[in-house]
């Protein structure tokens, strides 16, 4: 199990950020150990352990103003991990979303920007249906239920964070 962040991971991300927000944002990078209450919160919702205790955050800032976050964390796919980031509004929306690595033979479509649009704009509160919510794709079931509760896993942390830096 990839347990430490690599470089070309984070770099990578890194290098989306900026893709996403311009070069003018300056990017804070936290590796944050998850509070218990909202781990546990998170799980049950998302009905998806994390695998770890950590996750990464990056706070984006924009004139010392938080323009977003960006979340990076695992989820096991059929056998291996699957390597996600979650960029956020400074509301706790999601703004767009990475599939950074993908380590499996099958189910590889879950990195489709096509796919993966459709959780702009939500939040801890959206639903996460699959067939309703979420469209699934043909073969890549387990990634897609991987993918899809982990995004929704990750809102909880984006909002505890977020909540916690309007302190």
């Amino acid at each position: 199990m990839v347990t430490t962040l690599t470089a070309g991971l984070r770099d990578e991300t890194e290098s989306l950020i900026h893709d996403y927000y311009g070069d003018s944002v300056s990017v804070l990078f936290n590796k944050i150990t998850i509070p218990m209450e909202i781990k546990l919160h998170a799980e049950k919702n998302a009905r998806l352990r994390f695998l770890q205790n950590q996750v990464y955050i990056w706070e984006i800032t924009q004139n010392d103003s938080l323009v977003g976050l960006a979340y990076l964390d695992n989820v096991k796919g059929k056998s291996q991990p699957i390597t996600f980031a979650v960029f956020y509004n400074s509301q706790g929306k999601v703004a767009r979303s990475h599939i950074i690595k993908y380590r499996e033979p099958v189910g590889g479509e879950v990195s489709n920007q096509y796919w993966l649009k459709q959780f702009f704009g939500k939040s801890a509160q959206s639903n996460y249906k699959l067939g309703k919510d979420i469209d699934g794709i043909s073969g890549a079931t387990i990634s897609v239920n991987a993918v899809t509760r982990g995004i929704h896993r990750s809102t909880f942390v984006a909002d505890y964070f977020l909540k916690k830096h309007h302190e």
